[in-house]
C-alpha cells in the first residue's frame, strides 16, 4: 500500500506540481509590468504629428503616472513612459489641456497646461526627435519654458 501511495506521489503529484510551477513562471515572465492607455490626442496644425496624453500604470509601483508623447502621424505609442513629459497622478485628475501653435517655418510649439501639478518626473523643453518642436508647461500655478 505504501508503494502505491509513493508511486502516485512520484508519478502524478510531482509532475503536476512541476507543470503548475512552470506555467506560473511562464505567465509571470510574459506579463507586462506596465500598461499605457491613451486619454487624449491632439494633431499638430500641419497634421504631421500627434501629441498624445496617456496614463501609465505599472504592477511594480502603486498608482498612475501621466505621460505625454509626440508621435509622427499614424505612429504607434511605445510601451514606455512619455517621450516629452511624465508626472505622477492620473491625467483626468490633473486636467491636462494641449494646444499646438506654429512658431515659424517648420517650427511648432506644444503648450501643455494642467489644473493641478503632480510631481514631475521629466519635462523636456524640446522634443528629442525634432529640435524644431518645443514645449511649454503651465502646471497648476507654475509656468515654465524650460521643462518644469
Amino acid at each position: 500500500m505504501h508503494k502505491v501511495v509513493r508511486d502516485i506521489g512520484l508519478f502524478v503529484v510531482a509532475p503536476l506540481a512541476i507543470l503548475g510551477g512552470l506555467t506560473a513562471w511562464m505567465f509571470a515572465a510574459t506579463a507586462q509590468p506596465c500598461s499605457n492607455a491613451i486619454t487624449q490626442q491632439v494633431a499638430s496644425p500641419d497634421g504631421r504629428f500627434n501629441a498624445v496624453v496617456f496614463v501609465r500604470s505599472c504592477t511594480t509601483a502603486p498608482g498612475f503616472s501621466s505621460n505625454i508623447s509626440i508621435l509622427v502621424k499614424d505612429g504607434i505609442l511605445a510601451d514606455g513612459p512619455g517621450n516629452l513629459f511624465a508626472s505622477d497622478g492620473h491625467p483626468e485628475q490633473l486636467g491636462f489641456s494641449l494646444q499646438w501653435q506654429s512658431t515659424g517655418k517648420d517650427s511648432l510649439q506644444l503648450n501643455v497646461t494642467s489644473k493641478i501639478r503632480g510631481t514631475v518626473f521629466h519635462s523636456d523643453p524640446v522634443w528629442s526627435a525634432n529640435p524644431k518642436i518645443t514645449a511649454t508647461y503651465q502646471l497648476g500655478n507654475t509656468r515654465t519654458n524650460s521643462g518644469g
